[in-house]
């Protein structure tokens, strides 16, 4: 067997070491008798005659196969339509060595793998190539035989590539004209007949032009145009063909689908490199083309997305002047018109009495606001959330195939998840979001319980039991007054106090536990302190409870409910008691744990208060409505 070095890569001979896998169970498996491969050959001439690909071809010789009198070996039969089964897979745009395989190679698949092939299918084969005369015929036998190196592979190489070129202009699709083209391209390649590829590539080119010329088949255009202007090793590179540069600016000025124009304007600037003012007018038409789409659109949401992607290309491609046009355009465009899904979840009473209990019970206010203090996380517990999540994500189809596009303030998309693992952590932040609304409520019914019973207690009572518990005064000074706006019914004035101090007892903590985090002025910039997503991280490696950061994180930042740069940035329209009253919550958590004594605290006591940052063990009743609300909601979301 021959061994033949290539420009692009090695071919090796390949050795059958599968086992029998020619038939599938209770189907007779084929024995090869040359006496039969005449009228085979014949079949398949004749099953190729019309057909537009190579699939039609094997329904083709199906259907011929039973008239004939007397019958073909229904064995040889299965495997003649099987040869015409497999097909030609074309490289992803953009890859080092673009092209088209025969495939499948390695198996299981369907059909058969051509590697899982026995030996009397593989006679059949090296009979049939050299008996067919259909081009299409001839082009897959051929193939097969170099592909699996059962006959020389320069001869069975050049033999497949003109049959392939014989099929353009043919009955064969474009697209199965143009995966031809393709394949006898890289069989050229594969062992360097140079003059052979020369011939394709010049075929390849005027099909190419054919297409844009009639604007028809883009996908066609891009592919050929994709092989044609790929970089090519110094050792017996070819000069790419001039024209090819023109035929590329002429379909930037010809297509109008985005995708399409997107891939040509992505082989201009491969091919332009040097060149500013082409990458330039190739940059232009790609932003232009997202445009475009936003005028043809009419629904607010879909406008939106489009300029959003025009805004985010133009920036990519360092377009300034068509990022201004687009951001313009995507604030000033149509309103979206929201729907809300409305669901309800009945929560037994029992449990809203079971949390209401303690404060019910308690003989003052002080004693009422410590069980407050020793609530647990209103997030839930990190690994029941997390279950819950991926036992939803995966009894949803829709959720896997969908693309989700999140939107932010003022209706403007803010995020694409781009895979499972971000859809994923999108639900997961779901079940958050589901139960701090739940808990939301009733931390607002104990606070409100707290001032039905004993009334509002005056500044100085909140302030001085803070104090005197170790709290930094700042805090304490800050808890108190936010407490007693909530009890005054200044609930947006209550959140804008509590929200911003978390960040502040964040980064006292951090500084206590000396972790580095000031961000020295470099230059003309000036040095500052991170802000709260980037604090969470150090905190967590410090041993920060796992329920407590990740409430913080989605009740706070901006892949959650984001209400910290709602706030900071004005965009909280209204702020309602159970956001008040989550507000107080994250910031007595961090709060109560500061100390005006940080120089004699060590590192091992201020990791402690974080692991345990509310002082008591998880309570049975939480747990049970947890397990409750999670129940109801997968059951809704079947």
């Amino acid at each position: 067997m021959e061994r033949v070095e290539s420009e692009d890569h090695d071919v090796h001979p390949v050795e059958n070491t599968s086992p029998d896998q020619s038939s599938a169970p209770g189907l007779t498996p084929y024995q090869h008798d040359s006496a039969v491969v005449p009228a085979l050959a014949q079949l398949a001439d004749v099953a190729c005659e019309g057909a537009e690909g190579f699939f039609e071809v094997g329904v083709n010789a199906q259907e011929l196969a039973a008239k004939p009198m007397p019958p073909l070996d229904p064995a040889a039969v299965r495997e003649l339509v099987t040869t015409f089964a497999y097909h030609l897979s074309v490289m992803p745009l953009g890859s080092a060595q673009p092209g088209a395989s025969l495939i499948p190679l390695d198996g299981p698949a369907i059909p058969r793998a051509l590697n899982d092939s026995d030996d009397e299918v593989r006679a059949l084969w090296r009979e049939l190539a050299g008996s067919v005369t259909h081009p299409a015929a001839r082009a897959r036998c051929a193939d097969i035989l170099f592909t699996l190196r059962l006959a020389n592979p320069r001869d069975a190489a050049e033999q497949a590539a003109h049959g392939y070129l014989d099929l353009v202009g043919g009955h064969f699709r474009m697209t199965e004209q143009s995966h031809a083209l393709l394949r006898a391209w890289t069989l050229a390649r594969s062992v360097k007949l140079m003059p052979l590829m020369q011939q394709v590539a010049s075929v390849m080119f005027d099909t190419a032009q054919d297409a844009l010329t009639r604007q028809d088949a883009p996908h066609v255009f891009v592919n050929l145009l994709d092989a044609l202007t790929a970089p090519q090793r110094r050792k017996n590179a070819q000069p790419v063909d001039p024209r090819v540069d023109d035929l590329l600016d002429r379909a930037l000025l010809t297509y109008t689908d985005t995708h399409i124009v997107t891939q040509v304007a992505r082989l201009v600037r491969r091919r332009a490199v040097g060149d500013d003012s082409r990458i330039r007018k190739a940059s232009e038409a790609e932003v232009t083309a997202y445009l475009n789409d936003a005028d043809r659109a009419t629904d607010g949401i879909v406008i939106r997305a489009h300029l959003n992607n025009a805004a985010s290309r133009a920036r990519q491609l360092n377009m300034p002047d068509l990022e201004k046009i687009a951001v313009s355009r995507l604030q000033s465009a149509p309103p979206v018109e929201w729907k809300t899904i409305e669901a309800e979840i009945k929560i037994p009473n029992t449990l809203f009495r079971s949390y209401l209990r303690p404060f019910e019970r308690a003989d003052t206010w002080l004693a009422a606001l410590g069980c407050w203090f020793h609530t647990d996380s209103p997030s839930g517990t990190l690994a029941v959330n997390e279950r819950t999540a991926r036992e939803v994500f995966n009894q949803s189809v829709f959720s896997r195939l969908a693309t989700t596009v999140m939107f932010g303030d003022n209706d403007l998309p803010k995020r694409v998840l781009g895979d499972d693992d971000d859809a994923l952590q999108r639900e997961l932040i779901r079940v958050e979001t589901m139960n701090i609304h739940l808990h939301g409520i009733v931390l607002a019914d104990s606070l409100d319980l707290i001032k039905t019973r004993f009334g509002i207690p005056s500044f100085e009572d909140l302030n001085a039991p803070l104090i005197e518990s170790g709290v930094h005064p700042d805090f304490a000074r800050a808890l108190a007054k936010a407490f007693m706006l909530y009890w005054v019914g200044e609930f947006e004035a209550s959140a804008h106090l509590a929200v911003p101090k978390v960040e502040a007892a964040a980064r006292a903590l951090l500084l206590e536990l000396n972790e580095p985090l000031y961000r020295t002025a470099v230059g003309d910039g000036s040095g500052q302190f991170p802000g709260l997503g980037v604090l969470l991280a150090p905190l967590t490696e410090n041993d920060f409870d796992p329920d407590w950061s990740r409430f913080l994180e989605t009740f706070l930042l901006g892949e959650g409910m984001n209400v910290r740069n709602l706030i900071a940035h004005g965009f909280m329209k209204e702020v309602g008691r159970e956001r008040a009253a989550l507000g107080l919550r994250a910031l007595a958590l961090l709060a109560l744990i500061t100390s005006a004594d940080a120089v004699d605290r060590d590192e091992a006591s201020v990791r402690a208060a974080l692991a345990n940052p509310h002082g008591t063990p998880s309570r049975s009743w939480r747990q049970r409505a947890i397990n409750a609300v999670r129940a109801a909601w997968i059951e809704l979301r079947r």
